[in-house]
């Protein structure tokens, strides 16, 4: 008899968990459509340590899927950084995934979707105002991450990726060491009385929907350097790095 009241615990709780996924579920549907084929993956992904009702559940939290999708978000970023910018070096391209990958980074992207109004936790943690914290905010993003990881397959959660950080990537690095030098090159040129450097497109190769472009730069109707990235923007800033190591 006693077996059969933990039995009958177990499904209550199970299906307790079943109907909670499943409210949650058509919530995170409206932030990003996708249909869960395990609703209690989502629940999981939202569940904080605090919400769980004992320390030996403290599996069912969203630390695991956070920790899969950790390295889900960091492949991710990395492949589109490497394909992205051919001829960054890898230093700059560490640069450049820190940024993106990084907790106040990642929880703006996070409250941005609702993610924290979305948080299952404790009265207690309630009235710390957990859910607002950067630190959970970026390990939810992770763990949306790496429920659809495991509920479809690499390709959705690089969707999911691409369409709420590597889409605006350019707007989310404050990185003045990859994108400011440009004007490092024309404020150099202006100090020293140097004739201003002309940057001319001088390939354009590809697809129409991908063109890689090609961009020069010449000074006083002499190359310096080129540089090639899959947006004009970032194949001028190659090639300025280029031209100011060869000027100073």
């Amino acid at each position: 008899m006693f077996g059969n009241s933990i039995k009958y615990f177990k499904n209550l709780y199970k299906f307790v968990v079943y109907r909670k996924s499943k409210r949650l579920l058509r919530k995170i549907y409206d932030i990003y459509a996708y249909r869960f084929h395990s609703p209690e993956l989502v629940y999981q992904a939202f569940l904080h340590t605090s919400g769980i009702n004992s320390p030996k559940d403290r599996n069912s939290s969203y630390e695991r899927l956070e920790f899969l999708g950790d390295a889900v978000l960091e492949l991710s970023v990395t492949e589109y950084l490497f394909n992205n910018y051919p001829n960054l070096p890898e230093g700059d391209l560490t640069k450049m995934r820190s940024k993106l990958v990084n907790k106040i980074t990642l929880s703006k992207i996070s409250k941005e979707l609702g993610f924290n109004r979305l948080i299952k936790i404790s009265e207690g943690a309630e009235k710390d105002n957990i859910r607002n914290l950067n630190s959970i905010l970026s390990d939810i993003y992770e763990s949306y991450i790496g429920a659809l990881y495991l509920d479809a397959n690499f390709k959705e959660a690089n969707k999911f990726i691409f369409k709420t950080l590597l889409s605006k990537h350019e707007l989310l690095i404050p990185s003045p060491e990859i994108q400011n030098y440009k004007g490092n090159l024309l404020e150099y040129c202006h100090s020293k009385n140097i004739v201003n450097p002309e940057f001319i497109v001088t390939n354009a190769d590809g697809p129409a929907h991908g063109l890689i472009y090609e961009v020069s730069i010449y000074i006083d109707d002499e190359f310096y350097s080129s540089g090639v990235a899959k947006t004009k923007k970032y194949a001028e800033q190659i090639a300025s790095k280029k031209a100011l190591e060869i000027l100073t």
